[in-house]
């Protein structure tokens, strides 16, 4: 086996909230037999890995002697906790076996029980990698691993050991001067900087020969041997390469039709986009090819066929009104949509809005968000209607009666830290019910403006919108009006006078992004620069 360290590549550490879910997926096809699944850990010591090809793996399971957050850090920072956590007899007992220190601490364990759906070898492929390395390689400090197995209530059997032998994987048997050939040096190279352990392992496997009508226990554990300091920590991987999401899917109890759009869990960090969509039909679907990691899926039911039927996530149950992570190839297979139809509304009031996101990771301004998912709930918290944002980022309900509303933005990921609280008399419309998409959550942005049907707007052209350098004003209107833009967040940048017919206002100085342009007292519009 050999493995060479020249990928770079962001490992990425997240908490592990289905830890369930991610050991079924490192059994791969036999994760139906895992069961009872325990955990014994200091918090913060194991978690979810993403992104694993710096280190040779894909995604999975990790598991610390200290604190995983802190594992993205790089080589030059040390990983060193005394968490005062446990103590493991079985580190002890097989360190003594072997002759080797036996005293440990930080112990993180992982145990569960296993029956196998088909007799065949299960293998698992995982990593160790230590800050013991280089400087404390073949001393008293061999941090260790075990991957226990017993056999219908029998002794533990380790199965992580060195390959074709049964001297089980620590620092003292494999480091820069002993077995170096599945030792990677990380003081220097492309995973330094963001991977703090100074050396790992190559990519190892544990496996065993598992037989139906045989029940197994394993356990995982790793510790910290001889005293607390400097940690280690195990990677392991998740089973295949590319998986499928297949199942059957039911709407108020008829068979789905729509669209069934996949979003990645862990690699959209600022706005979700799908990395498969599915049309569904007859209530089957599949989603192929998809790489081993934890996902969610939204459907979105054929308007025609569902009407007034909002999309919807996955979550575990009988509705899908929540994301939740479905990891691969240990997935649910099967889902019921039981949508609630809404009431056809039947008032005449207006709610108007914009949303945008923040673009600053890429550039400096705020871009029109299009395709945002827009819920109207009323005062009991009820869902009464919902539309999508259109390529301005503009979004209107219509129809609305009297009442108190609040509004949701769906958008995958990104926590909604405040709304609008909105009350409508009959016949009123409120404008400016707009919301800004950020990194650290949804913010409502206050331009309310309520204003009735009768006194909408004044006859003024605004053109051309989006704008660069000069926007265009026509005032068909028989007086003279007062105009003022600002931006999004309320700074006045241009105030003056609208005089009868066309004149100029020069925006090239004005930054890309959204401004409002209030006409008089009541009319606003939403003006777009981009040069």
């Amino acid at each position: 086996m050999s493995f060479t360290n020249q990928v770079n590549s962001q490992i990425e550490i997240v908490p592990a909230n289905d830890l369930d879910l991610i050991i079924a997926n490192i059994f791969g096809i036999q994760c139906d037999g895992v069961s009872n699944v325990q955990l014994l850990a200091v918090q913060d010591q194991f978690g979810r890995f993403e992104n694993g090809s710096g280190i040779g793996l894909n995604s999975g399971l990790v598991l610390s002697t200290g604190i995983i957050t802190g594992l993205t850090n790089p080589n030059n920072v040390f990983s060193s906790w005394s968490l005062s956590g446990y103590s493991d007899a079985d580190i002890s007992a097989f360190g003594a076996a072997a002759g080797q220190p036996s005293a440990n601490f930080d112990a993180c364990v992982v145990e569960f029980d296993f029956t196998p759906s088909i007799s065949d070898t299960v293998r698992f492929t995982y990593v160790l990698a230590s800050e013991e390395y280089p400087e404390y390689s073949n001393t008293q400090y061999t941090d260790r691993f075990l991957f226990l197995v017993s056999e219908n209530a029998g002794a533990y059997v380790n199965v992580a050991n060195l390959p074709g032998s049964l001297i089980p994987v620590e620092i003292n048997t494999i480091n820069q001067a002993v077995n170096p050939q599945w030792y990677v040096d990380n003081s220097v190279g492309p995973n330094s900087s963001n991977f703090v352990f100074d050396g790992f392992t190559v990519p190892l496997e544990a496996k065993f020969y598992a037989q139906i009508g045989i029940s197994y226990h394993i356990k995982l554990v790793i510790s910290d041997i001889s005293d607390q300091l400097y940690d280690s920590a195990i990677f392991l991987d998740e089973q295949e390469a590319y998986n499928d999401i297949s199942g059957a899917l039911t709407v108020n109890g008829a068979l789905a039709e729509g669209v069934l759009d996949v979003f990645h869990f862990i690699s959209d960090t600022l706005l979700a986009q799908p990395v498969e969509s599915i049309i569904v039909t007859n209530g089957n679907y599949n989603a192929d090819s998809l790489e081993t990691g934890l996902y969610h899926v939204r459907f979105t039911p054929d308007p025609l066929l569902f009407p007034n039927v909002a999309p919807l996530y996955y979550t575990s149950g009988t509705t899908w009104s929540t994301a939740d992570a479905i990891g691969l190839p240990c997935f649910l297979g099967s889902g019921n949509v039981n949508g609630t139809t809404m009431p056809v509304l039947s008032g005449n009031g207006v709610i108007n809005g914009n949303i945008v996101i923040d673009t600053s990771y890429l550039k400096s301004q705020l871009e029109p968000l299009e395709g945002a998912l827009v819920k109207l709930y009323d005062l009991s918290n009820t869902l009464i209607a919902y539309t999508y944002s259109d390529v301005n980022g503009d979004y209107d309900f219509i129809n609305i009666p009297s009442g108190t509303f609040h509004i949701l933005l769906d958008v995958p990921y990104i926590p909604q830290i405040d709304e609008h609280s909105i009350v409508l008399e009959n016949g009123q419309i409120m404008y400016g019910a707009d919301f800004g998409v950020f990194t650290t959550g949804i913010s409502s942005i206050d331009n309310l403006t309520l204003q009735i049907k009768e006194n909408l707007s004044f006859d003024v052209n605004v053109f051309p919108n989006p704008v660069s350098d000069i926007l265009n004003v026509r005032n068909n209107s028989k007086t003279d009006l007062k105009v003022e833009i600002t931006t999004i967040d309320g700074q006045i940048v241009y105030f003056g006078s609208l005089n009868q017919g066309l004149q100029t206002i020069e925006t090239n100085n004005f930054s890309n992004g959204i401004y409002f342009m209030k006409i008089g007292d009541v009319d606003i519009r939403k003006i777009i620069i981009k040069k």
